[in-house]
């Protein structure tokens, strides 16, 4: 590969990229479907077996529909796992909701329905998807930095 064909392919990788960071736009109820399924599935982790097993379906229905709805809308899914700036909020997530699944099975007493379950899956589903919008901005600015002008 000659000089000018070197610059011309990296010039088309900024182009992608800029393109890449104005399509990076998800609507709300895509944010908000990310932070329920996680507060449904941490909820469900206080509940009798029956309940939690229901709950757990729901939740992994609802990040399929994402994931099905991205590829549909967008013609992709952007995984939030992968290098870059991201990262350490992805991280900051994944050990958010691990904590609290942990917090929410521990409250389970193996009775009735545990009212704090749903108290710990409210709170998930804040900062999911406050965390998820938060990540859509970062994931923007980061593309944005990496095309060169």
């Amino acid at each position: 590969m000659n000089p000018n064909e070197a610059a011309a392919t990296l010039a088309e990788v900024d182009r992608t990229e800029m393109k890449l960071a104005q399509r990076a736009r998800w609507p709300f109820h895509r944010h908000a479907m990310f932070g329920l399924a996680e507060g449904i599935l941490v909820a469900g982790l206080a509940q009798p077996t029956v309940q939690a097993g229901a709950m757990i379906v729901v939740a992994m229905a609802l990040l399929i529909v994402c994931v099905s709805e991205d590829r549909r809308r967008d013609g992709m899914f952007v995984s939030g796992w992968q290098p870059g700036a991201t990262r350490p909020l992805t991280i900051f997530i994944t050990l958010f909701v691990l904590a609290m699944a942990a917090a929410s099975a521990m409250a389970r007493d193996g009775g009735g329905a545990e009212p704090v379950g749903y108290l710990f899956g409210a709170i998930t589903f804040v900062i999911c998807t406050a965390a998820s919008l938060r990540w859509e901005k970062i994931y923007r600015s980061d593309l944005n930095k990496k095309a060169r002008p």
